[in-house]
């Protein structure tokens, strides 16, 4: 009798489990995301957040007009286009709050083409200065600038006559 009410009380477990995953998966609620995310932004007030900041001036977007500035910066680093590996929202707000975490590899290339040692981002901080609903607007914008493209795994493996 003893092993019956064991075998119930487990099947009832189970019959409850596979209930709250079907119910849960009809609240129409997104699944869940891995890794960090901020709050859903607004792209085009990112845009306006992205050109306030002066950003512009030493970035470019492809297939992006953004207005001419009189600065001339020692370098212009692209933003966004077709990678095969899009900078997820926690690089993006990294990139933001703390420019001299990573620093970007074509940063160094052009760093040392230039023969300068100087290995620190000239990007500003601008921790004082920038809301959390800009920063949040921002990283949209600037996460909607990438498009990933898919590797071409068998091109090389057929040879072709």
């Amino acid at each position: 009798m003893h092993a019956i009410f064991n075998k119930h009380k487990y099947l009832n477990g189970i019959f409850v489990i596979t209930a709250l995953i079907i119910f849960s998966a009809c609240s129409g609620d997104p699944p869940p995301v891995k890794g960090f995310v901020l709050p859903e932004g607004d792209v085009a007030q990112g845009q306006q957040v992205f050109l306030d900041f002066n950003c512009h001036r030493c970035h470019t977007i492809p297939e992006l007009e953004l207005p001419d500035s009189e600065f001339e910066p020692p370098f212009i680093l692209p933003i966004g286009g077709e990678v095969y590996r899009v900078k997820n929202y926690g690089e993006l707000l990294t990139a933001v709050v703390n420019p001299d975490h990573i620093i970007s590899r074509k940063y160094i290339a052009l760093l040392e083409q230039a023969d300068r040692n100087v290995v620190l981002s000239p990007m500003p901080y601008y921790g004082e200065e920038m809301t959390v609903a800009e920063l949040i607007d921002l990283v949209e914008f600037l996460h909607a600038q990438y498009s990933k493209l898919q590797p071409n795994y068998y091109q090389s493996h057929y040879r072709i006559r």
